[in-house]
């Protein structure tokens, strides 16, 4: 499970307590990377968000499970200080997830819904 803090350990142990499951953490990793090699590993299963999975494609060594209640929606924020004038590289980026990046999202979320 990712660290205490990690918006995913808190959207799980949100969800895992509106629905009164207790949680047994026996793991915790700070870095999805981390976390999926433990489970290529053999050390266990764990929550992940899928566009941690995007580069592993259809075809990785990881699979999907299909959970009653997943997934688990998440909204994601861009945000910079108000009043100061963003770099270049920054504007860039800015630009490139307010078209690129929301197309990449879609893209992967069909991905996903397809292979399971």
């Amino acid at each position: 499970m990712r660290e205490s803090g990690s918006g995913t350990r808190m959207a799980v142990e949100g969800f895992f307590a509106e629905n009164r499951v207790e949680m047994n953490v026996v793991m915790e990793i700070g870095s999805n990377e981390a976390i999926k090699q433990a489970i290529v590993g053999g050390l266990g299963i764990s929550v992940l968000s899928r566009h941690s999975l995007a580069l592993e494609g259809l075809h990785g060594p990881l699979i999907v499970l299909d959970v009653e209640g997943f997934p688990l929606q998440r909204h994601w924020y861009v945000i910079y200080p108000e009043n100061k004038q963003l770099s270049v590289v920054s504007k860039t980026f800015l630009d490139f997830l307010f078209t690129e990046g929301r197309q990449i999202a879609k893209q992967a979320d069909m991905d996903f819904v397809a292979a399971e």
